[in-house]
């Protein structure tokens, strides 16, 4: 009987050892506790303090999100007309961006913004380049100074956060370009990413869309649901 038990806990053991995270999939961050190992092929990459993807291990020098804008061009065809239907609910991923982030990203609230203008105060954030219009380089897209109301619901494995429901509305003031960057290479407004998702919003951390929309549920990517409202319903100030 004690041979059968020292087998079968040996065998746990094993089976625990070799578990790892799927593509794509959260590997760490401040206060995860799943695995921290990637399946073959994939590398832990870090998104902030609190979030850390499996990402492509031939495609780890790009981060999994940053709206950093290069002057490549981006094949036009993951490119929408801008924006969303107002009143449509897309689902949606939240990530993060600016100064502070491991990417060593600027200030997000500046005019250098592919929209050419911030806000302060009000909560902003680049948008997916599917509904933003336009790729790097090519300037304000029809979604500058769109305002959505985004809704957080779960974390990036499905588990509901602590502050499931969580709503805020913010203006759109930067891109977060398709190239390289699989949470925001989604193919017209019905196509998804990885977390099945039609649109991403790269909340500007400068402006504290992130900690408003986060709050304390202790991640960096969260998933949710997002509509076009009209911008009666966002506070704050554009500034050109």
């Amino acid at each position: 009987m004690l041979f059968n038990t020292l087998l079968l806990t040996v065998a746990a053991f094993g089976s625990s050892a070799n578990a790892a995270a799927a593509a794509y999939a959260q590997c760490g961050g401040q206060g995860f506790t799943g695995d921290k190992t990637c399946v073959s092929g994939y590398t832990c990459v870090a998104n902030g303090v609190y979030y850390s993807q499996c990402l492509p291990a031939s495609n780890t020098a790009k981060p999994a999100s940053t709206s950093k804008t290069s002057a490549a061009p981006v094949s036009t065809s993951k490119a929408a007309s801008g924006g969303g239907s107002s009143g449509t609910t897309y689902k949606a991923s939240f990530t993060q961006y600016g100064s502070g982030d491991t990417f060593g990203s600027g200030n997000c609230n500046t005019k250098t913004t592919a929209c050419g203008f911030y806000t302060s105060p009000g909560y902003s954030a680049a948008l997916s380049q599917n509904a933003f219009g336009v790729g790097p380089g090519a300037g304000a897209g029809p979604a500058c100074g769109t305002c959505w109301k985004l809704t957080a619901q779960t974390d990036s494995s499905g588990h509901a956060l602590s502050n499931a429901g969580n709503t805020i509305v913010v203006q759109i003031t930067n891109l977060c370009p398709a190239d390289g960057n699989p949470l925001c290479s989604q193919n017209g407004l019905t196509g998804t990413n990885q977390y099945g998702a039609n649109l991403n919003f790269d909340l500007c951390l400068n402006s504290g869309a992130n900690t408003a929309l986060f709050g304390n549920s202790g991640v960096g990517l969260a998933v949710g649901t997002a509509v076009q409202v009209s911008c009666s319903q966002w506070s704050g100030t554009v500034v050109h």
